[in-house]
């Protein structure tokens, strides 16, 4: 009889909860946590982890807002944080809530707003592919007026901050400018370089592209890249900060207020900010951990690398994005949009 029993709750899927098999479903960019770190907290915990990739903030949104996604735990930035925070969408998160929170860097713990922790930090830059390009661009103009020989070699993206802030910095505004008229230049600029731009879809995603991906010779990416594109492509990808600098961006990784595995959510969360854990995940990643306990357990090659961990002038000069009013969002999305159909045009 008890062994009946015991199949009829097998069967009916009312096993105890730390009985049943477990998945968090974790929303981020690809290649953006170190394997072994999900095979650990799974054999520690008997939880499994499943990625779902986006490739921009609007994909990112849209999968967070819907109900059917079922998002555990996603990937930020510092902005969305802010406003997802206030609109009641994050767990809060505190020392009391999650320990390992103490681990942080102050600096980049502030950016999350109390509803994340900080994931990594770095700087907006161009990557390019050093047997393709021998002479290393300097500028954010090498991207946007390009040589005439590397047309149709460039990607892009369509995120309503990265893809204005070149244009913006080469006209002298700030990357975060609410003026039309700045932002009408900056279009201007995207506009011409539109017929360079063989596509607006992230790197990472686009070097993997079977048809053109091998035809990809420069491109705006974030600090990091180069050494996930050099892994996956086999071709030797380079990244340079522009002369007339640059913005720093914080990626955050919240708990969804609507998750159904909140506790086994914030028990992840924890976990990838203990020291440890961070310091494996930085080295794979080659990212610069905002993990103060995890510093020292890093190799002193690392540390010192102006490519993984760019200097405090770099840091200290660098922008940061702000938030916008809804109507400069719609106006810089506008922008975009514009931009891709010029493109598209050709």
């Amino acid at each position: 009889m008890k062994r009946l029993l015991a199949l009829v709750l097998v069967l009916g899927g009312i096993l105890p909860a730390e009985l049943r098999a477990e998945t968090l479903n974790l929303l981020i960019w690809e290649k953006y946590i170190a394997p072994k770190i999900l095979e650990r907290w799974t054999i520690e915990t008997g939880i499994t982890v499943r990625q779902i990739y986006f490739d921009n903030g609007d994909e990112r949104d849209r999968l967070l807002a819907d109900p059917d996604s079922d998002i555990d735990l996603a990937i930020l930035n510092e902005n969305v944080t802010s406003l997802y925070s206030r609109n009641g969408k994050l767990v809060e998160v505190s020392d009391q809530t999650v320990p390992s929170a103490k681990n942080s860097v102050p600096r980049w713990r502030e950016r999350c707003a109390g509803y994340a922790l900080p994931y990594f930090w770095g700087t907006l830059g161009i990557v390019y592919r050093s047997d393709k390009i021998t002479t290393p661009p300097t500028s954010w103009m090498d991207l946007l007026k390009p040589q005439n020989e590397f047309s149709g070699h460039i990607a892009m993206q369509t995120g309503y901050d990265d893809l204005l802030t070149p244009a913006l910095i080469v006209g002298g505004s700030k990357v975060s400018s609410q003026d039309g008229p700045e932002l009408k230049r900056a279009f201007e600029i995207l506009a011409v370089q539109a017929p360079f731009v063989k596509t607006y879809d992230y790197v990472i995603t686009s070097a993997q592209n079977v048809t053109y991906g091998k035809d990809l010779y420069m491109a705006l990416a974030y600090s990091g890249d180069q050494f996930v594109l050099s892994d996956t492509t086999s071709f030797p990808w380079k990244y340079v900060l522009p002369k007339e600098g640059s913005v720093l961006w914080v990626d955050c990784l919240g708990v969804n207020a609507n998750s159904k595995r909140r506790e086994s959510a914030m028990r992840f969360l924890n976990f990838v900010n203990e020291p440890d854990v961070a310091a494996e995940n930085a080295v794979y990643l080659s990212l610069p951990t905002t993990n103060a306990a995890a510093m020292p357990l890093l190799p002193e090659k690392m540390r010192n690398d102006p490519q993984i961990f760019p200097s405090e002038d770099v840091v200290s000069t660098s922008q940061f994005y702000e938030e916008y009013p809804a109507s400069v969002v719609q106006l810089r999305k506008r922008i975009v949009s514009a931009v891709t159909s010029i493109h598209d045009a050709q």
